[in-house]
């Protein structure tokens, strides 16, 4: 499924009017940019596509209508909205006079700035939070500070990553997701992350729990306590949200695409493609072409 991640670059000549020929191309590995110059130029709607970095939007006016796996989002301001690497994500509507401000970030950048805790406390945040005016206010004041660092002729790197780091930690802290992690919270977010890397070959909840060494009643307890849903049915949803883009990028027929995901019958595949998404494979490829 690799070849299906969409980077930055991807993006912006992918969904964007113009290729967004008025913003400066920066190379740093956090990107940072006015959603003023981004909203205005998206070919609304966006179908699902698989994240090749992180996303962080601050929406300080306006609205959104965002998809994150099975879960669609209305976003108002003042709002943040975080989507991890490896997330499928759709933007369904946007407001053109939105504002606020879109970061983008590399993986390994991440993983150099953020302790193990601290990324297990990001990958934990909820996708949506919203903000009061006051915290809304201080988070532009940091990202406006990003901004002008990034911009400026000669970026400091230690300097905006450490400004990006401070952002970051008042999210997490404004998402009461600061406080240590026990272990079912741990456990179901390994959990979920594995089923990112093997949902395609894997969808038997016993792997899973032998690769966390717990037993499966454990395991579901887990998954259900932190995520809401059984280990089962978010492994199908992985699963299904990647089939709405080989459905959208592709020409395959559904049954090579129930058999690549390894779906013993595509009418199977299809049953559970309508449950999850609402309607069928084929009424999903023809609204979405």
């Amino acid at each position: 499924m690799d070849k299906n991640k969409i980077n930055a670059d991807e993006f912006v000549a992918k969904f964007m009017e113009d290729g967004l020929k008025h913003l400066t191309y920066i190379q740093t590995p956090i990107k940072i940019y006015d959603l003023v110059d981004i909203a205005p130029y998206l070919k609304i709607p966006i179908p699902p596509i698989f994240f090749g970095y992180n996303l962080l939007i601050h929406i300080t006016e306006g609205y959104f209508t965002h998809q994150i796996e099975s879960t669609t989002f209305k976003v108002e301001a003042p709002a943040v909205v975080i989507c991890n690497y490896g997330t499928i994500s759709a933007i369904h509507s946007v407001d053109k006079l939105a504002k606020g401000h879109c970061i983008l970030i590399k993986e390994q950048a991440m993983t150099s700035l953020f302790r193990e805790t601290e990324i297990l406390n990001i990958f934990t945040i909820s996708p949506l939070l919203n903000l009061s005016d006051d915290d809304s206010d201080d988070l532009d004041g940091l990202l406006g500070l990003l901004h002008k660092e990034i911009y400026s002729k000669s970026p400091y790197k230690e300097y905006y990553e450490s400004i990006f780091k401070t952002a970051l930690l008042k999210i997490i802290k404004l998402s009461a997701v600061n406080e240590t992690l026990g272990r079912r919270d741990e456990i179901a977010i390994a959990f979920k992350q594995l089923v990112h890397l093997h949902f395609s070959e894997q969808k038997s909840v016993q792997f899973y729990a032998d690769k966390l060494a717990v037993s499966v009643n454990y395991l579901n307890r887990c998954v259900t306590g932190v995520f809401k849903k059984s280990s089962k049915q978010l492994i199908l949803e992985v699963a299904i949200i990647h089939s709405q883009l080989l459905l959208l990028e592709t020409n395959k027929t559904i049954a090579n695409i129930a058999y690549e995901l390894e779906f013993d019958d595509p009418s199977y595949f299809t049953r559970i493609f309508k449950k999850i998404v609402g309607i069928s494979p084929s009424e999903y490829r023809r609204t979405g072409s």
